[in-house]
């Protein structure tokens, strides 16, 4: 379509601006800083401690009261400072999609940024596009838009001059300008999203992990209640049975796990961020770490997608002709320079074809018809049209003979073997009388023209990212509308062996059922792991390839880029798309590559997978971390002895042990391994069967630990005070050690080096001061009932934590044949 006005000028536009404001959407505000802070005090488990720090400070247990309120600070100061970091980082990485769209300004057609549209504006639409503004069509061509968004009506309107499309809206095929009336908040879907803000839902890892803490809440109720019951039964204090209680409480809750996946999965994304793909959504980032099957499209991943004219095979005069009057056709855009180049009368043409013919009627290219049609009127009233598509197709409708046809074929063949591309070019002459075309008008008697031969680049270094998925037993699969001799040409080139007997066309796969796409997917995923190809697809195929696969119980990263990939995408567990894609593809896609690169897929995937680790080793630490406490005081109660640990040494310890390292294992570096291990099965729960087994060994022998060392010191000492210090000591310093051997959790400490998260080193250290800090700083020590143990002693404490820190390296190595499976 011919550009139909002029357009607003620069200066127009700015002014517009200013007076409307930028072609926004209302949306929901992020969470102010007082709204984040504020959000620190919505848990029943800070509730509970201010009502103990209330008690407490009525019994006058002041330190006990100012301890509560210290770890309330500090756990509120922590969540708030993750809480906004994931926010800023959400905020930042929502910044990045930036929607374009086609705008005539001072009569050209330029991309801008979709937010600059103003009211005036003279914008370009065509299928795949997202409609960015309300406004009134000035000319159109077979134009369809989808409005179920607004009028929730799933067949595509039929839309012409002086009809209105709408903000939001898709075009489902045609093309069209359109003169903008409304933008940002004055369109139809602005006033809806103004006075309809819809809360996010929860991902299901939140889900379940929600779901998790809440069972996990009501195991330490129990556990609390059952030790209170204790304290009465052994006749302690009320007001001490009642503070251990609540501390043992708020100690064994992991009320910092949702803030540690939260930057867990922002960390990730920033990672991926980094190796230029985007993700759409925080669980994406983990989902993409179980990905089992990748389908990939050739064109822009496996090449660069940007096509070379290398030659053309017919009349180079008569190829002229059929640039110029294909000129709305990009395929004959690309071919501009080399036409030029080569044509001879090339200006003549030009200047013939500007004075003297007119477009009167064009078809769009859809990948339906595969073909883009133009009318064209010459000044002696003589109308053609004028055809460019699929060569197997043009070649069907055309006047060659059956040799002519065979000999072309042939041809073609050989140009795809090589890795080219072909594009049909054909004409056909039709009475004056035709104003508009239709399929009918194309299918008989076209005039064969000739060949348009294409090349598209290769990328490099694609060969080790694809050995890279193999070895992590991730599956590929390519899927391309080209030929296949195409597709071959293109995997050899770059290195990725092919079997000839693992090809699909597109003609075959119309007539698969799902279930037997399904069946011929398992029987080549169990003969070999080499890729699987499809050919000659179209791209309503995929959703059947995807159903297929998801059939087998495979977790699916799929790549598209156009309109009709969108239902696929949206099927898939993870949808890819380039940067390039179409409005409707992106909406549905959950990782965009911003470089198109194959290489991106599998560096996300990577990171993904270090995702789900970082999570198993925040849950394995807090957890093992929280009950070895309840195991130590449920112990002593039992003998009717004394508390190992007052309520104010449980906080203090809850403050330098958990508060620090846990934090630093959300940044914990991915193991180098990682893309050696098979897909984890997606079945297993988030904290395995095995998992628990670990967390109940580890506490278990934590709190023995700490509770053998106050029975030893108080039966030999008699000194309660000196017998608590040692079980503080005990409590706070074994955590800080075996942290290190949490950190590898298929293999042993040693086999990567231990401090290479400097994170971790630092909060350790920093845990370790902050527990030594009360035996030899007096004033601390008195605050928290702490007097100085002897070496002998420290000895033991140290001894106990090795202990600690061999008993989980023991028990990785009796559960290797469950953690090889994460």
């Amino acid at each position: 379509m011919k550009v139909v006005a002029k357009g607003l000028s620069l200066h127009e536009a700015k002014t517009l601006l200013g007076k409307f404001g930028p072609n926004k959407l209302p949306e929901k505000k992020p969470p102010s800083s007082f709204a984040i802070l504020a959000s620190q005090f919505k848990s029943p488990l800070v509730y509970v401690l201010l009502a103990a720090g209330l008690v407490t400070t009525l019994l006058r247990e002041f330190s006990d009261s100012l301890v509560i309120l210290f770890v309330v600070t500090i756990n509120t100061a922590l969540g708030f400072l993750q809480e906004k970091k994931a926010s800023d980082a959400l905020t930042a990485l929502k910044a990045l999609v930036h929607p374009s769209a086609l705008v005539v300004r001072d009569g050209k057609k330029q991309s801008i940024a979709g937010e600059l549209i103003v009211p005036g504006d003279i914008v370009f639409v065509a299928q795949g596009n997202k409609v960015p503004a309300d406004g009134k069509i000035v000319s159109a061509n077979r134009l369809l838009v989808e409005e179920a968004i607004l009028t929730g009506e799933s067949m595509p309107v039929d839309k012409g001059v002086d009809d209105e499309v709408f903000m939001g809206t898709i075009v489902s095929s045609g093309e069209a300008y359109f003169k903008v009336t409304k933008t940002g908040q004055f369109t139809q879907i602005g006033a809806i999203a103004k006075s309809v803000q819809v809360k996010d839902d929860d991902t299901p890892l939140t889900l379940q992990l929600k779901k998790f803490s809440n069972q996990l809440t009501v195991l330490v109720i129990v556990l609390t209640v059952i030790v209170f019951i204790v304290g009465l039964i052994s006749k302690l204090k009320l007001e001490e049975i009642f503070t251990t209680s609540v501390a043992l409480a708020v100690s064994s809750i992991p009320e910092g796990l949702l803030i540690a996946l939260t930057v867990v999965l922002a960390v990730g994304m920033q990672r991926i961020l980094k190796n230029k793909g985007l993700v759409r959504n925080l669980v994406s980032a983990e989902t993409l770490g179980g990905v089992t099957t990748i389908c990939v499209d050739k064109t822009g991943t496996l090449t660069h997608g940007k096509l070379q004219v290398v030659n053309v095979h017919g009349d180079v005069d008569k190829i002229c002709l059929q640039h110029f009057a294909s000129s709305s056709d990009p395929i004959m855009e690309v071919a501009h320079d080399w036409i030029k180049e080569h044509s001879k009368h090339y200006e003549k043409i030009k200047n013939e074809f500007s004075k003297e013919c007119e477009t009167i009627d064009s078809i769009p290219f859809t990948p339906e018809n595969r073909y883009y049609a133009t009318l064209i009127e010459h000044t002696d009233s003589n109308r053609e049209i004028y055809i460019n598509g699929a060569p197997e197709l043009l070649l069907k409708y055309s006047t060659l003979t059956l040799k002519e046809k065979k000999d072309i074929k042939s041809q073609i063949k050989s140009m795809t073997q090589t890795g080219r591309r072909v594009i049909g070019m054909a004409k056909k002459n039709v009475p004056d009388s035709v104003n508009k075309i239709t399929e009918k008008d194309i299918d008989t008697h076209l005039e064969w023209i000739g060949l348009l031969e294409f090349t598209d680049p290769v990328r490099e270094n694609l060969i080790h990212p694809f050995e890279e998925a193999k070895l992590a037993g991730i599956k590929t699969i390519v899927i391309t509308g080209d030929y296949a001799e195409t597709a071959i040409s293109v995997m050899r080139e770059i290195g990725i062996p092919v079997d000839t007997k693992r090809i699909v066309l597109g003609k075959e796969l119309e007539n698969m059922s799902e279930s037997k796409v399904s069946e011929i997917l398992r029987d080549y995923y169990e003969a070999s792991d080499l890729p699987i190809l499809f050919a000659r697809t179209k791209p309503e195929q995929k959703l059947k390839v995807i159903n297929a696969l998801k059939s087998n119980g495979e977790v699916v990263a799929m790549m598209g880029d156009g309109v009709n990939d969108a239902p696929a995408l949206h099927r898939s567990d993870i949808g890819i798309v380039v940067g390039d894609a179409t409005d409707v593809a992106k909406e549905s896609a959950d990782l965009i590559l911003l470089d198109s690169s194959f290489e991106t897929i599998i560096s996300a995937i990577k990171e993904g997978r270090g995702i789900f680790d970082n999570l198993r080793k925040i849950i394995l630490y807090l957890m093992s971390d929280s009950f070895e406490e309840i195991v130590a005081v449920m112990g002593v109660m039992l003998l009717q002895l004394p508390l190992p640990v007052t309520a104010v040494q449980i906080l203090w310890i809850n403050l330098v042990s958990d508060g620090l390292p846990h934090l630093a294992l959300t940044v914990d570096p991915k193991d180098p391994k990682i893309m050696r291990r098979k897909p984890r099965n997606q079945n297993e729960n988030l904290v395995s069967p095995w998992m628990k087994k670990l967390i109940f060994t580890v506490s278990s022998v934590g709190g023995l630990s700490a509770f053998s060392l106050f029975v030893y010191s108080y039966v030999t000492t008699n000194d309660l005070i000196y017998a608590q210090s040692i079980a503080f000591a005990t409590l706070g310093i074994n955590s800080l050690v075996y942290v290190f051997s949490v950190r590898t959790l298929t293999d042993p400490f040693w086999v990567e080096n231990p401090f290479n998260n400097i994170w971790l080193n630092l909060a350790v250290l920093g845990g370790i001061i902050f527990q030594i800090i009360p035996f030899i700083y007096s004033p601390v020590g008195r605050f928290l009932g702490i007097e100085p143990i002897s070496l002998a002693s420290w000895a033991l404490v140290v001894g106990a934590s090795l202990l600690m820190f061999l008993v989980i390296e023991f028990s990785k190595s009796i559960f290797r044949h469950h953690l090889a499976e994460v």
